[in-house]
């Protein structure tokens, strides 16, 4: 078995080990906190854990872990998240992880649509776009395969780091320059 093959192993082998007991939703709520402050040193920590890893089993939910979201089946993958922008402004934005298209009506049918709304999907086959923009929900989804990540260095490190910068600034850039985009409203 090679280096990266047992590293896979063992970042899988922890995958759902945390267990949490608050729901991510109330009453269709999107609830969860992300507290930037306590997540980035877990993010950090996480993005050394990918370098070289390209196979995306188990990243999600190291990824929602890291992040304090619960992994709770049914439930939303999200969380709110309030930052402080450099220019003394802050942003109030939802952040959702997951391995499937968003819906952007779902986040009014659910009161979870802000100022901003991010998701990152991260898929390991290719499935057809099924990306739902509406005219009300500002919302941005980065959508990364893993045939398109295999080609490229630390993929899930990328995601990651782009992630902590999201936390820090409210800015998401996608430094792997292999994620669909897509927009709403359009």
């Amino acid at each position: 078995m090679g280096e990266a093959n047992k590293k896979v192993t063992r970042l899988n082998s922890i995958r759902g080990t945390q267990r949490f007991t608050k729901p991510s939703q109330t009453n269709d709520n999107a609830n969860v906190q992300i507290n930037a402050e306590t997540a980035i040193p877990k993010l950090k920590k996480l993005a050394q854990d990918y370098i070289g890893v390209v196979d995306p089993y188990g990243f999600l939910t190291n990824l929602r872990n890291a992040l304090d979201i619960p992994n709770l089946e049914g439930a939303s993958k999200y969380g709110l998240v309030n930052i402080q922008k450099d220019d003394g402004s802050k942003l109030e934005a939802s952040l959702r992880i997951t391995n499937h298209n968003s819906n952007a009506e779902t986040y009014i049918m659910h009161n979870s649509n802000y100022e901003y709304n991010l998701s990152i999907l991260v898929r390991k086959n290719f499935k057809t776009n099924t990306f739902k923009p509406h005219d009300d929900v500002r919302l941005d989804e980065y959508v990364y395969y893993g045939k398109r990540m295999a080609k490229v260095e630390n993929p899930l490190t990328q995601i990651v780091n782009s992630i902590i910068e999201f936390l820090r600034t409210g800015v998401y850039e996608d430094t792997t320059g292999i994620a669909f985009k897509n927009s709403s409203p359009l």
